[in-house]
């Protein structure tokens, strides 16, 4: 008997774990993707400068993909959150577009992105006979744009070694990637199995698990750019402050 309640009472506590670790990690997502309203601002300030458009619309393009995925599968946490996040960031394009001098290249870039999208939603409903192999496509690009949008802030790289300042890059999105990553890592690390419900809806294991240690990994080095650079802004006592 005294067994059988201690096994009980570490499954509850497992289960509490989980619940908890899974709910931060939904908001910290909200919060990485209300992070562009940081840069909003820096842009109505200064102007667009070296800031890129491509991780406002890469961000867009893996909600939407998101947002389209929760649907198939009737997920209303991930439509909800992926609805936001869309809704977000197609604002702040419209923001960029709004201030930035050279709206030609806003046009290539969103262009682009809708190409990949209109090809997708075709390829899904023509190719595909059942929701389940529709999903799963989907879900691949999804994988895919998810982890291009943690690695776009490093398409300014170049820029940021020569001028040994990292206006052009977001401190509070590098940081709010690293934590919601590491959180949905962790979250798939304490299932671990071959399926993992968030919270309703079934995802394979690896789509949970690898764009968020890609993530994780490549918003680490973003941190690391900071730091190096953080001390040698003009003007500024503290880049990282100035950052925020």
């Amino acid at each position: 008997l005294l067994y059988t309640i201690k096994f009980e009472f570490l499954q509850l506590a497992a289960a509490m774990i989980e619940f908890i670790v899974s709910k931060v990690a939904m908001v910290l997502t909200l919060g990485m993707y209300s992070t562009g309203i940081h840069t909003v601002q820096k842009i109505k300030r200064r102007g667009t400068g070296d800031i890129p458009i491509l991780p406002f619309v890469a961000m867009a393009t893996a909600c939407f993909l998101w947002f389209n995925y929760g649907i198939m599968l009737g997920d209303v946490t991930l439509t909800f959150t992926n609805l936001v996040g869309t809704l977000l960031n197609c604002s702040y394009i419209l923001l960029y577009y709004w201030y930035t001098p050279s709206k030609a290249s806003v046009y290539k870039t969103v262009g682009c992105f809708m190409l990949l999208l209109v090809t997708m939603n075709f390829y899904s409903s023509w190719a595909h006979t059942s929701t389940q192999e529709a999903s799963e496509f989907v879900g691949t690009i999804g994988v895919c744009i998810t982890i291009a949008t943690f690695a776009s802030p490093l398409a300014q790289l170049k820029v940021v070694i020569e001028k040994k300042n990292t206006d052009s890059m977001s401190f509070p999105l590098s940081v709010m990637v690293a934590a919601q990553c590491i959180m949905w890592w962790w979250y798939g690390a304490l299932i671990n199995d071959t399926y993992v419900q968030v919270p309703n809806l079934l995802i394979n294991y690896a789509y949970l698990q690898f764009p968020n240690v890609c993530g994780t990994i490549l918003a680490i080095i973003q941190l690391g750019v900071f730091f190096k650079y953080w001390d040698t802004k003009p003007n500024s006592v503290s880049g990282i402050m100035q950052s925020i």
